[in-house]
């Protein structure tokens, strides 16, 4: 829900999106979802379940 909201209200704003999400998309294609995930927890604060939700999100976006 969360990373759904924060994606509406980027794209609502036309800010661009969090710098991290580069990082993120690396570790991901790198096989790191583990630590795709604690990184977005640390850097966003995201729970453990909004964290997966939102390297889930990016996953799909790069498919």
């Amino acid at each position: 829900m969360v990373v759904l909201q924060i994606n509406q209200l980027t794209q609502q704003s036309g800010l661009p999106e969090h710098p991290i999400n580069d990082e993120l998309r690396q570790l991901i294609k790198e096989g790191e979802d583990v630590k795709a995930i604690k990184k977005a927890k640390e850097t966003l604060g995201f729970s453990l379940l909004e964290g997966k939700e939102y390297i889930d999100k990016l996953k799909s976006e790069t498919r």
